[in-house]
């Protein structure tokens, strides 16, 4: 349970920061993608209707019936894809049903996901609280589920990897590689018809004994510590990948502060961080200064969340210089943004490098923003 509501509440902050970036940033012209919002109704795609770009939804409730093509991203309470997506679909909502076509990976965060009459020719990544698959839909790569109840009935080309309070594989599943999946002791239901092409791995978790020793407590923060901090990653993952489809120029104009004028961006950030406490104060204490001390703490506080990111892309583009590779944009910052996680990780030391993160990213922002350049 731990684990799930940090996951969901790592979602919201995603979803969150999503709707802070296209506000803040709405003045920007956008043309590499197709963005719906309705924030009390239903945002639709129609049967029949055609997207050829990526689409970003923001809703209270979404419906996909039409063809995308392109990658899909939504944040909503409920969700309903029956159409086509022709790229990748990432999903966070509360509920999630998809009897549609995709034809790369689904990645979802929700409490309830069902899948049902739907062709996922990628894989299924997803982390929820309920996960239905019927027989009528086919998985065609592989399904990985942090779930408390899995129902899983259908075709899966490849791997199978559950973690579960309850699992159950059913009669007409086919899974075309192993099953691996870690469960309560006889919680797991796997039907004698179904088939499993590969090997079938079983973790059972052990119940706790009831006096726990300090150094397995240490052990159970440390591991809460990693998974928080993963599920934090993937989330700023998306993020990243949201902003740099958006606002690419931006935000690499913001890496570059950061590359050709380090010290600049680590004192303007430090500058910021010392000059913001007083300020906010003489704003709070008068009455007509309350309306701007809390758009202050809303910039201030976006640029907080988004300056990760940036630091993340300078030390990715940096390693990606220093070996010669020509990839895309994207796969630098993930594995900037993984080492700058890592080394979070360190104890005393990753306190430090997080400070100097935060003051790195503040800086190149806040400098990028008041560039006549752009």
């Amino acid at each position: 349970m731990f684990v799930y509501n940090e996951f969901m509440r790592k979602l919201l902050s995603s979803i969150l920061a999503f709707a802070l970036i296209f506000f803040a940033f709405s003045a920007t012209s956008v043309s590499a993608a197709k963005i719906i919002t309705n924030d009390k109704g239903t945002a639709t795609v129609a049967k029949g209707e055609v997207i050829n770009d990526d689409l970003f939804i923001g809703a209270a409730s979404a419906e996909v019936d039409g063809v995308v093509n392109g990658d899909v991203y939504i944040g909503a309470q409920n969700v309903k894809v029956s159409g086509i997506v022709n790229g990748s679909l990432h999903v966070g909502a509360q509920s999630f049903t998809l009897d549609g076509d995709v034809s790369g990976n689904v990645y979802v965060g929700s409490q309830n996901v069902t899948v049902t009459g739907a062709n996922i020719k990628g894989s299924l990544l997803t982390g929820t609280q309920t996960l239905t698959i019927d027989k009528t839909s086919v998985v065609g790569g592989s399904i990985i589920a942090g779930v408390a109840v899995a129902t899983i009935d259908t075709q899966v080309k490849r791997n199978v990897i559950v973690g579960s309070g309850m699992l159950t594989i059913g009669d007409n599943a086919r899974i075309g590689k192993d099953l691996t999946y870690a469960t309560g002791s006889d919680k797991a239901d796997i039907s004698s018809k179904a088939k499993v092409t590969g090997q079938i791995f079983k973790y059972e978790a052990k119940t706790p004994e009831p006096q726990i020793s300090p150094k397995q407590t240490k052990a159970f923060f440390t591991t809460a510590k990693i998974v928080s901090e993963t599920v934090s990653y993937l989330g700023m993952l998306v993020i990243g990948l949201i902003f740099i489809k958006l606002f690419g120029a931006r935000f690499a104009g913001a890496v570059g502060r950061i590359t050709k004028s380090f010290w600049r961006s680590l004192g303007v950030g430090f500058l910021i961080i010392i000059a913001a406490i007083p300020a906010l104060i003489i704003l709070l204490v008068t009455v007509i200064g309350l309306p701007l001390a809390g758009l202050a703490i809303l910039i201030l506080s976006l640029y907080i969340f988004l300056g990760k990111l940036v630091v993340g892309g300078a030390v990715g583009n940096w390693i990606a210089e220093r070996f010669h590779w020509k990839i895309n944009t994207f796969w630098p910052f993930a594995l900037g943004l993984l080492i700058i996680y890592l080394l979070k990780l360190i104890p005393i030391a990753g306190g430090l490098i997080g400070f100097v993160v935060l003051l790195l990213g503040i800086g190149a922002l806040a400098l990028q923003s008041f560039s006549k350049s752009e």
